[in-house]
């Protein structure tokens, strides 16, 4: 039995297998590049009865993360890093001019843009991607290449915002990230501004409630890029397992880089099931008829995008 990585629960169950190459093979399709060398067995994907996070690791037990090579070689793909996302957004109404704000798994700090001009004075940044740094740099942004359990250790009770944009879902020890950057929060007492705009924890992931739970070969979603995958349900457990209070979930709308992604996941999944990987040939026919067929499929206007925003108080 492997415990949960989010709150060590050995209430967990494999409940699907992925072959080492369907993975490797989906990435050089998707990136161009070879990952034998990250994914070197066979994966298995586990859910967790106490808090519902769904995670991967191999077979040996251990969790198959990208490194810095592989983070480097998406930053050349034109659509890794979005220099604006609807959760920015939503996220900087929770942040007032005199925060001090921390993001963890920064990118390029597009998300500095977007706050307050005083704000962005005191913004810090950490990210563990080389390249990304020189883009920040570029824009006169400031970022440092450590982790954030270290990082935590010389600076506790230093910020009135901490934050991270679709990161949490990338790194082996969900527990431990959370639990650096509450670290890195002042006490209710100490933080400035009062109300709902101080001492925040502000995460961003992949929502498992969008129709991106039913997406097939998408390799976007495993291993060596994502670990694990969060529900409602796991981010409001997030709130019990930190001792937090949930003060908002939001839910994006379905975004417009997002609606081909949409209608082509909904589309297939019209006419077959839904495992993590699907190479078969008829797979590859549904895909090929669903060029035409995807322009049937609708888009409800209560229909969850990509992405959902939880927003968290210390207590």
């Amino acid at each position: 039995m492997t415990n949960c990585i989010l709150c060590h629960s050995n209430n967990t169950e494999i409940t699907q297998e992925v072959k080492q190459d369907d993975i490797n093979a989906l990435c050089r399709k998707v990136y161009g590049m070879d990952t034998s060398y990250l994914i070197t067995n066979d994966l298995l994907y586990h859910h967790c009865k106490s808090c519902d996070l769904r995670f991967f690791t191999t077979k040996d037990g251990t969790i198959p993360t990208g490194d810095n090579n592989f983070y480097n070689t998406l930053t050349e793909l034109d659509w890794y890093y979005f220099s604006e996302k609807h959760e920015y957004s939503f996220a900087k109404q929770f942040i007032n001019k005199d925060s001090k704000v921390l993001e963890v798994g920064c990118g390029k700090a597009a998300f500095a843009h977007f706050l307050p001009q005083e704000a962005k004075a005191h913004y810090v940044g950490l990210e563990f991607n080389t390249q990304a740094k020189e883009l920040a740099a570029k824009n006169g942004i400031l970022i440092e290449n450590i982790p954030i359990e270290e990082y935590a250790k010389s600076h506790a009770h230093s910020f009135d915002i901490a934050c991270s944009f679709q990161v949490l879902e990338h790194v082996s020890n969900p527990h431990g990230f959370i639990s650096a950057q509450i670290q890195c929060l002042k006490d209710s007492q100490l933080s400035m501004g009062g109300g709902h705009n101080s001492s925040l924890l502000i995460i961003a992931v992949p929502s498992e409630d969008s129709f991106i739970q039913y997406c097939v070969n998408g390799i976007l979603n495993m291993p060596p890029h994502h670990i694990s995958r969060f529900s409602d349900n796991t981010l409001h457990n997030i709130a019990d397992i930190f001792n937090l209070k949930l003060i908002n979930l939001h839910h994006e709308n379905v975004q417009n880089e997002h609606i081909e992604f949409y209608k082509s996941t909904m589309w297939a999944k019209l006419f077959l099931p839904t495992p993590l990987v699907d190479r078969g040939f008829f797979r590859k026919i549904i895909n090929r008829l669903g060029r035409i067929g995807k322009h049937c499929i609708k888009i409800p206007p209560n229909a969850y995008g990509h992405t959902a925003v939880a927003i968290y108080k210390i207590k």
